[in-house]
């Protein structure tokens, strides 16, 4: 029996929507050559859809790395947009060169894997957070490990999800090269050809080393790693894998197991082009999910802020949104809207994975070339983080002596009150983002400019507080005493209120 294939390049496998809507699936350079006929790439699970299109980013930027031909500047990845399509010759050549590394398969060069001789094998589970297998909780699926079997197009995506989301597994298994995985920007062109120049890094100062993409790369893997490049970084082999064909009936192919191994460790430190920072007293950490707190909440590091100082002295601290955000905004032109959608996983800084999300925002370019006006919307959000603190600090009020000696009181319906009052807040996001963009960058600071600006935003913070205070006020006991409690936690949220919207 022949070993099966599985050619990257040609098999259909990445799944995209074309601009009319039909859904169909494609290989690498079916994708490239109808890239500007393609509307997106579109995968059930966020974290596979964005492994597929930082995939494409790193083939198309080791292409041009290795033709010479990396852009340095916006204006260049402007000039790539103008061109209308990929350079067919950049990309015939680059496949040339590259040789016979694109098949899943290969004895020698599996894609996106390490041929292994004497690992172990495993259930192919390990590699998907969604299914239960060793010791992590059934989130997802409630079956055993091994009744994982997928087709070699999803064990392909799979492949993908590992550079940008693999978390540490324990004393000698390290994460990726971010660490435990952040929350991804990714901004959206017209079609799949400029969403992908879009969002090819442009920073080059931070590079070591030689290294390329790793289906390009002979190194072993396995080390301790204190040089990268940008297409090895997009790339990262924080595992060891080998998939194992399972051949059935007829030769089909299925897989089910894989060889699977620790890979390179982190010594450097990395700043990726597609997540945003916090800076704080010498200490520098992407933006991550964190539980109950939707994707939305933090749209200020991830697409407004840059370098912008918030909070005072030892407090202070500054956000710089993602390099791929800034470059977007500086390329579309005034008066267009830039669409950006993010990707995150939160996991507990380790192996657990609790959940993952995706999210879509549409940005009017005036917001993302003043940074000013960011602000602005920025300190509006943290008007809202202060109303739900009260709105959580006023509903524990409602238990007796404030919960003290009682950690948990009324911890789940102060849970389930503001999930309430953030997914109601949501909705005014977007049209706040707009009346703040219609304002003149360089207009003056006038408290009463915006607190106007702002009204129909605040409005709906108050409101929807109180709202959610009564929710939980009425189900409390109806004695006196605590018919006097809800007197005093009402006025508390009122006045704080009226300090944090005026």
């Amino acid at each position: 029996m022949n070993r099966p294939s599985f050619s990257v390049l040609n098999e259909p496998w990445i799944p995209v929507v074309h601009r009319n809507g039909a859904r169909v699936e494609l290989g690498i350079l079916a994708c490239l050559e109808q890239a500007p006929d393609l509307r997106e790439i579109r995968d059930p699970a966020p974290i596979v859809e964005f492994g597929l299109y930082r995939l494409l980013v790193a083939f198309v930027l080791d292409a041009l790395v290795l033709a010479g031909r990396r852009p340095g500047h916006p204006l260049e990845l402007k000039g790539m947009i103008e061109d209308g399509r990929f350079d067919s010759h950049l990309i015939q050549n680059y496949v040339e060169e590259c040789g016979d590394v694109f098949d899943l398969f290969h004895p020698e060069r599996p894609f996106l894997q390490t041929k292994m001789k004497k690992a172990n094998t495993k259930p192919l589970a390990g590699m998907f957070p969604a299914a239960p297998s060793g010791s992590t909780a059934s989130h997802w699926h409630h079956e055993h490990e091994n009744d994982l079997k997928v087709s070699v197009q999803v064990a392909a995506r799979l492949l993908t999800t590992i550079a940008p989301f693999m978390t540490s597994g324990g004393r000698t298994f390290s994460p990726s090269i971010n660490g435990a995985p952040a929350i991804y920007a990714l901004p959206m062109g017209i079609s799949l050809f400029e969403t992908i120049v879009l969002n090819i890094p442009l920073r080059a100062d931070q590079d070591s080393g030689d290294g390329g993409a790793a289906w390009r790369s002979k190194r072993s893997v396995g080390q301790d790693r204190t040089q990268a490049t940008t297409v090895e970084a997009l790339t990262w082999r924080p595992r060891q894998i080998q998939l194992v064909p399972d051949i059935g009936d007829g030769n089909s192919v299925c897989v089910r197991e894989m060889k699977f191994e620790k890979g390179d460790s982190t010594r450097l430190a990395w700043t990726d082009a597609s997540l945003a920072y916090r800076y704080a007293t010498e200490k520098v950490t992407p933006i991550r999910m964190r539980e109950n707190r939707p994707l939305w909440r933090d749209a200020g590091p991830l697409m407004l802020l840059d370098d912008r100082q918030l909070g005072h002295d030892a407090g202070r601290v500054s956000f710089r949104r993602p390099d791929v955000v800034e470059q977007a905004f500086s390329i579309i032109d005034a008066g267009d809207s830039l669409a950006i959608r993010v990707y995150g996983m939160r996991t507990d800084m380790k192996m657990k994975v609790f959940e993952w999300a995706t999210s879509a925002w549409s940005v009017p370019s005036k917001l993302g070339h003043s940074t000013r006006l960011g602000s602005l919307v920025q300190h509006e959000l943290d008007r809202a983080e202060q109303a739900a603190y009260a709105l959580r600090s006023s509903i524990k009020a409602l238990y007796p002596r404030d919960g003290a000696g009682n950690k948990e009181a009324l911890g789940g319906v102060s849970d389930r009150c503001e999930r309430a009052y953030w997914q109601r807040l949501e909705y005014g996001f977007h049209p706040l983002m707009n009346v703040f963009a219609a304002l003149d960058p360089n207009a003056p600071d006038n408290p009463d400019l915006i607190a106007g600006t702002a009204r129909d935003w605040r409005g709906a913070i108050g409101s929807l507080a109180r709202e959610q205070f009564e929710f939980a006020a009425k189900d409390m006991d109806a004695d006196g005493d605590a018919l006097e409690r809800q007197v005093r936690a009402r006025s508390r949220l009122n006045n704080t209120l009226r300090m944090v919207l005026s």
